[in-house]
């Protein structure tokens, strides 16, 4: 990660089959903070990926971390000290698995990985729909709405 990868971004991201970031960058699953439940398939990657006890700490706290911690979590491959070594490095993995081993045999590998979970994440993608949209539909979504807007913290009941 070279930029904050928080809710949505950070969802997206415990897709990609190998996740690198810096020392010093912002993540989180923000979600519960705003008022509203994870969407993007953040409730079927998190907690698949990582540790129950970790993922609930992410989801159910909504806290901010930085990229060191996020590599002692296991949510990312390596922390980096520096953003600018981030790309160079991601680039310097993806030609060593270019290099080192053979395109089919990486291909069918990533198929096999994900072909177990493509019906889950489908029932889950639409779990996470109907609970967001009984989150937007609550007052909890409208005051953290109002409190983003004038800059404040939400406060919910």
């Amino acid at each position: 990660y070279q930029w904050p990868a928080m809710g949505a971004g950070f969802c997206v991201s415990m897709f990609c089959d190998i996740r690198l970031t810096s020392d010093d960058s912002k993540l989180g699953a923000n979600f519960v903070k705003l008022g509203i439940s994870p969407g993007m398939g953040g409730s079927f990657t998190i907690p698949s990926k990582l540790s129950n006890q970790v993922a609930n700490d992410i989801i159910l706290t909504g806290r901010t971390f930085t990229g060191k911690e996020a590599k002692e979590m296991g949510i990312v491959l390596k922390s980096l000290p520096t953003k600018s070594e981030v790309l160079p490095e991601s680039l310097r993995l993806a030609q060593q698995i270019v290099d080192t081993t053979s395109s089919i045999a990486v291909a069918e590998t990533i198929h096999l990985l994900r072909s177990s979970q493509l019906e889950k994440i489908a029932s889950q993608l639409e779990l996470e729909a109907e609970a967001q949209a009984r989150c937007f539909a609550a007052k909890d979504y409208q005051m953290a709405l109002a409190a983003i807007r004038a800059k404040k913290l939400p406060v919910f009941d």
